[in-house]
Order: structure tokens, then C-alpha cells, then sequence
């Protein structure tokens, strides 16, 4: 069975696309009815509520069905659905293509909503320029937020109040590449995953997180997870 939309995904979904019965241009230009819905759309077209939420049902499945197909790593219920979204608005494509599918998959989960942020710009018809929007700034933070929040109602995971006893990251460990031929440097944990590229013997890497034996790794310092290597052919440096 096909992986749903959680609540708060869908509720997302109709507040940012709205209802409309009546067949109308989006800001993008293309011809849209009900909720978003764009698919065989024509001048002159009605819809019911009833029928609207029919074809966005249609429409966050095949999204979903796109989600599950590209991403290659476990996600929440609301995780999915902030992909889903992402996609339902966005299309398969650009998240086939994104930094943010690279990053997700190479298990960087902390770069998600800052790559969604980027996704703001449409091509004004008018014009044919690019320019960003509004309405497309607050639909990403809301996905973000969304992508965020913990499945359930666990009190502390989700409280909105702020701890007082905020406690640091423990930050990246630093190793060094012990393979003389170089390491192979791989799009997720596992010999399956394609290679991005080979790291020269000796060179120093950062470790971001540990997973049956292989690690992500950081290879410029900047937090960001470029790929995952074998644990075996890495060595700690002294701190």
C-alpha cells in the first residue's frame, strides 16, 4: 500500500494552494483548479469541493509515489510529507535534480529545510523572468517546519517552550584516509551507492555521523555532508 500523506501534510497542502471551483491562472501562468490541481486543467473548468478533494487525494499520491521512488533513506510521516509537498508543487524533476535530494541521501537530514528554502522563484509570464514569491517563501519555511517536527505528541520533543539547559552538539571528529590508493567516497552507506568521487590517502576528513560501519563524512569543514566512506580506511587524528 502506498504511503499516505500525514494530517499535517495535507492540511499544508490545501492552506498554501487553496480551493478554488473554478478553472484560473496560477501566478505561473498555468491553468489550475481545486487544489493546485493543474493536470488536463482548461479554460471554463468547475469542480465541487467533493471533487477537488478527490483530485488532490490523486495528486499527493502520485507525489508521495515520487518521494518514495527518489529518496533512498528512512524518513518520518512528516518528513515524507513535506517531500510531498515540495513535489505536489515543485515537480518530480526538481527534486530529482536537487542539491537537497544529494545531501538527503548522503543522509545530511539538517540540510532539508534550508535547500527547500531555496525553491522560491517562479517565471513571471509577463516578463520571463525569474522572480520569487511571496506566497513560495512561506509554503518552503512551512515544509521546513513541517520536515521538523517530530511524529506523535511526545511533550518534549515538540514543545514550542525554550530549555533552559541547552546542551552543545558534541561537533565532528576528525580522521584521516588511511587507503594508499584512496578512499572511495559514496552517495549513501553502502557498496550499493554510486561514487562520487575517490579521497587521496592522508587526506583529512570529518566525521558527522557513524552508521554499521560506514560514516559521513565532511570533507571541507562547513557542516555539510558531502558523502559517506568505509569506516575501515579511516583513522582519528589527535585532538
Amino acid at each position: 500500500m502506498a504511503r499516505q500523506v500525514s494530517e499535517g501534510g495535507l492540511e499544508l497542502v490545501k492552506k498554501y494552494e487553496g480551493l478554488r471551483t473554478e478553472a484560473y491562472r496560477c501566478p505561473a501562468g498555468v491553468w489550475t483548479i481545486g487544489y493546485g490541481h493543474t493536470q488536463g486543467v482548461k479554460p471554463g473548468m468547475k469542480v465541487t469541493a467533493e471533487e477537488a478533494e478527490e483530485l488532490l487525494g490523486r495528486d499527493l499520491a502520485q507525489a508521495g509515489g515520487q518521494v518514495e521512488r527518489l529518496v533512498r533513506v528512512a524518513l518520518t510521516d512528516n518528513q515524507f510529507s513535506a517531500l510531498a509537498s515540495f513535489v505536489f508543487n515543485a515537480g518530480a524533476g526538481s527534486l530529482q535534480s536537487s542539491t537537497l535530494l544529494r545531501r538527503l541521501n548522503a543522509g545530511d537530514y539538517d540540510a532539508v529545510p534550508s535547500e527547500l528554502a531555496k525553491w522560491v522563484k517562479a517565471t513571471d509570464p509577463r516578463t520571463g523572468k525569474k522572480v520569487t514569491l511571496a506566497g513560495l517563501v512561506r509554503r518552503r519555511a512551512a515544509e521546513g517546519e513541517l520536515w521538523l517536527t517530530t511524529d506523535g505528541d511526545d511533550p518534549f520533543l515538540n514543545s514550542p517552550d525554550m530549555p533552559q539547559n541547552v546542551q552543545a552538539d558534541e561537533g565532528q571528529v576528525v580522521y584521516a584516509v588511511t587507503a594508499r590508493s584512496g578512499l572511495k567516497l559514496r552517495e549513501g552507506p553502502g557498496m550499493d551507492f554510486e561514487v562520487l568521487q575517490v579521497v587521496p590517502y592522508n587526506t583529512k576528513v570529518f566525521v558527522v555521523k557513524e552508521k554499521e560501519g560506514w560514516v559521513a563524512v565532511d570533507l571541507q569543514g562547513d557542516g555539510a555532508v558531502d558523502g559517506w566512506m568505509s569506516r575501515d580506511f579511516l583513522s582519528p587524528l589527535p585532538g
